[in-house]
């Protein structure tokens, strides 16, 4: 199957005070209509960035793309103009940003903005709307079928209330709602269910994949979650400090991780069984991105770093479908899945 989202060797730089960072690393990443690909790594390691690059929304300066190819359906996005951009946001490529607090227009009602999304999204493709005549009517019935799709109460009468008059886990589905109106070809969910309890939460994931299965798109769901990412996902890559440093299939990723990095991440997560004082921490931090150790960025935080840890590995495949980015992987767990 034809990639839908192929991203290839992408470096992204940072123009800070204290010099130049650099964010992103070589990153690459493949997607294919029906698949739910997580992003996961602790903050500041790109991940965020990564999905913002995919639409073009990091603003340039202080950003810097010295290489790298975003191709989404063949097309590299690096090197659309501006209009084509704008043509391909929203409709083919949706997003579900972190903050619902900053981006919502604070001065327009819920309604006119889920209308506004729609009928642009219709302009694109008719068939949003049901093909219908009078498009302002059928994109209110379409407003309103979201709004109750996500979870809102009372969704018709919600149409006539503003941002400021929802709660922020109200904000966050009302966002949700907005990415999935225009029924994009590629999603990318940032963070999506942060604000939401357990039970709206497995209500919107059920959602995404429902959507994943109905209509044949892709997502790339970016989260700390990696209870989530094991029952929402089917593929999953590991982020840190601007470098994938594993990726494949969340059965063997999630169920035999390789890098040492990923089996950290793992052994942090509090389970049922896990007693007192035997949560597992994962020392130090994300290093500085404008002066990063060289070599493996994770190698000052590794307890299986050697001499050899001075030069950046590559993806390397464990298995055929399960790559890792590590001299010393542990290879006997993964070999078993």
């Amino acid at each position: 199957m034809a990639a839908l989202l192929d991203i290839r060797d992408l470096h992204l730089t940072m123009t800070t005070f204290d010099g130049v960072a650099h964010v992103l690393n070589g990153v690459a990443l493949t997607v294919r209509r029906g698949e739910i690909w997580g992003l996961v790594g602790e903050s500041g390691c790109g991940k965020s960035l990564t999905g913002l690059s995919i639409s073009r929304l990091v603003p340039s300066p202080p950003a810097n793309y010295p290489a790298g190819e975003i191709l989404f359906e063949g097309e590299d996005v690096m090197q659309l103009p501006p209009r084509r951009m704008q043509a391909l946001r929203g409709k083919r490529i949706g997003m579900i940003f972190q903050d619902p607090t900053t981006n919502l227009n604070p001065t327009a009602r819920i309604g006119d903005q889920l209308i506004d999304v729609a009928l642009a999204a219709a302009g694109h493709d008719p068939s949003v709307l049901g093909n219908a005549p009078g498009g302002g009517r059928a994109a209110r019935a379409l407003a309103i079928t979201m709004l109750s799709r996500v979870g809102i109460p009372e969704p018709e009468a919600r149409l006539a209330s503003y941002p400021h008059e929802f709660s922020g886990g109200m904000r966050q589905r009302v966002l949700i709602a907005m990415a999935l109106i225009g029924r994009p070809d590629l999603l990318i969910a940032d963070e999506p269910t942060t604000a939401l309890d357990v039970s709206v939460q497995a209500q919107i994931l059920a959602l995404l994949k429902g959507t994943v299965a109905d209509h044949d798109i892709g997502v790339i769901l970016i989260t700390h979650n990696l209870g989530v990412v094991a029952e929402t996902c089917s593929h999953v890559a590991v982020m840190y400090a601007g470098n994938v440093v594993e990726r494949g299939p969340v059965a063997q990723v999630i169920g035999a991780p390789a890098h040492p990095y990923t089996r950290a991440l793992l052994a942090s997560v509090p389970r049922r069984e896990t007693k007192r004082g035997e949560l597992q921490g994962l020392p130090g931090a994300v290093p500085d991105l404008v002066r990063p150790p060289p070599g493996c960025r994770f190698a000052p935080r590794c307890p299986r770093a050697t001499a050899a840890c001075a030069t950046l590995p590559k993806l390397e495949a464990v298995l055929p479908l399960h790559e890792v980015a590590c001299y010393h992987p542990y290879l006997e767990e993964a070999a078993l899945v």
